[in-house]
């Protein structure tokens, strides 16, 4: 969007010889109106231009949806989505320049060791699964096989505060307490230059998250890459319930967060991706207390003590 420049108007010429003073003409109410909401619509735009430039998140707004009734059973009260109260996030801006760096650093370091044959590849530091050619091996042992050092508790520290910060927004968003991370939480990177190998390689069918997942209550994507500029392709597609008209698209930025309850009201999926490489993080949280991951970075080494002196 581009601003739209105001200017106020000059000052009217005063008579050559004192007069009645002149009346100026009344607008009409409707023109009024429509004056405010210009100037209104100027203002917005303006303030929200000021927060872009800023790099602070625009306000979000929540699409509410009815909850799936054959979803989140047995419910937990205060937790499980009921009713009305099922929605997406769509949020702008969530993660800072920093974390993403960091975000990035941990999936480029990680995915070194592997690499999927066909478009995917996937990290999962919790569990330890990282794509490798057709199968899966473990990224800690395959630290430790190529002699790497492995990750810290320092190197990993970022995306534990980034899971917390969702986890937080997840709760305030939707007005429940008591979620819990669950698995799988992972990185996931899509090259637009590799034909699928296998039928787990394709990724872009509509699928819902309790069916594939299980135990997720509410799913966070969050962004790494740029739509326009790293790939092209690889938007997220919500559909209708007969999951073949798309709903909302949203094409991928550098911090962008999706948020959204993970039943029957939310089938989606992910555009194929044509060119350049797709990378973000899928985190996801549960109201089942025995599907919780307590401590998902556990495998991470435990940082030196630093030397007294």
């Amino acid at each position: 969007c581009g601003d739209q420049a105001f200017t106020k108007p000059s000052a009217m010429a005063k008579p050559s010889k004192p007069r009645k003073a002149q009346q100026q003409p009344r607008r009409s109410a409707s023109g009024r109106g429509l004056l405010a909401g210009v100037v209104l619509a100027a203002v917005a735009a303006l303030l929200g231009l000021r927060g872009r430039l800023a790099g602070v998140a625009e306000r979000p707004s929540l699409v509410r949806t009815p909850c799936s009734r054959r979803d989140y059973k047995p419910a937990v009260p205060g937790c499980s989505p009921t009713g009305d109260a099922c929605g997406r996030l769509v949020l702008d801006g969530f993660a800072s320049t920093a974390e993403l760096a960091g975000l990035r650093a941990i999936a480029a370091r990680g995915m070194a060791l592997g690499g999927g044959d066909g478009g995917p590849t996937i990290l999962d530091l919790q569990s330890g699964a990282l794509s490798w050619r057709d199968k899966f091996i473990d990224v800690w042992a395959a630290f430790n096989a190529s002699g790497t050092p492995p990750f810290t508790t320092r190197d990993v520290a970022v995306y534990a505060d980034v899971v917390r910060r969702i986890r937080s927004l997840a709760e305030s968003t939707f007005g429940v307490s008591g979620l819990h991370l669950t698995a799988p939480t992972f990185f996931s990177r899509h090259s637009g230059d590799r034909p699928p190998k296998t039928e787990h390689d394709e990724y872009w069918h509509v699928h819902v998250d309790t069916l594939q997942y299980g135990s997720f209550t509410y799913t966070a994507l969050l962004y790494l890459a740029d739509g326009d500029v790293d790939f092209s392709g690889g938007r997220l597609a919500f559909v209708d319930d007969r999951w073949e008209r798309p709903l909302e698209r949203v094409v991928p930025r550098p911090g962008k967060l999706v948020l959204f309850s993970s039943g029957h009201e939310h089938p989606h999926h992910v555009e194929r991706v044509e060119s350049g490489e797709r990378l973000a993080l899928t985190v996801a949280f549960t109201c089942d207390p025995e599907a919780a991951l307590h401590d998902f970075l556990s495998r991470a080494v435990p940082e030196p003590e630093a030397e007294g002196g």
